[in-house]
C-alpha cells in the first residue's frame, strides 16, 4: 500500500507530482522502446541486409540469424527502463521498506511485461490488416 504525503490542504506533496510526472515520461519512452523492439529491430534489419546482400536466400537466412540476435542485445534497454520507471515512482523504495517490516522479499515486476504483450497484439493485429487490406501482389522477383 503506497503512503502518500499530503500537504495541509490535502493536495499531494510536490515530490510525488515530479514522481508521476518522471514516471508518465519513462512510460512514453519505454512504449516507443517496445515498438522499435516489435517493429523498428526486425524493419531496420530486413531493410539493411537487403542493401548488403544481392540474393534473396542469403538475405532471408541471415536476417532469420541477426534480427533475433539484434532483438536480444536491445532487451537490456529495455529492463533498464523498467527499472528506472520503478526507482523513478519510488516502488523500490516501498518494496524495500515493507521488506524490512514483513522480513520477506517480493518479486517486482513493473510495467514492461504488460506492454510487451499489449505492443505485440497491437502491432500484430496492424500487420495483418495491412497485409489483408493495403499489400499489394508480390512482385515476380519475389516468387
Amino acid at each position: 500500500m503506497a503512503i502518500e504525503t499530503q500537504t495541509m490542504n490535502g493536495a499531494a506533496s510536490p515530490g510525488r507530482a515530479r514522481e508521476r510526472v518522471a514516471g508518465g515520461f519513462v512510460l512514453v519512452i519505454m512504449a516507443a522502446a517496445c515498438v522499435v523492439f516489435w517493429v523498428g529491430i526486425p524493419a531496420g534489419g530486413l531493410w539493411g541486409l537487403g542493401e548488403l546482400t544481392n540474393s534473396s536466400v542469403t538475405h532471408f537466412l541471415t536476417a532469420l540469424v541477426l534480427v533475433p540476435g539484434a532483438m536480444l542485445l536491445f532487451a537490456p534497454v529495455l529492463f533498464w527502463l523498467n527499472g528506472l520507471y520503478l526507482r523513478v515512482t519510488g516502488v523500490l523504495e516501498r518494496l524495500d521498506e515493507d521488506e524490512q517490516q514483513s522480513g520477506w522479499r517480493r518479486r517486482v515486476r513493473g510495467p514492461l511485461e504488460s506492454m510487451l504483450v499489449v505492443s505485440f497484439v497491437i502491432e500484430f493485429v496492424a500487420l495483418v490488416i495491412w497485409f489483408l487490406l493495403f499489400a499489394e501482389n508480390p512482385s515476380s522477383q519475389v516468387i
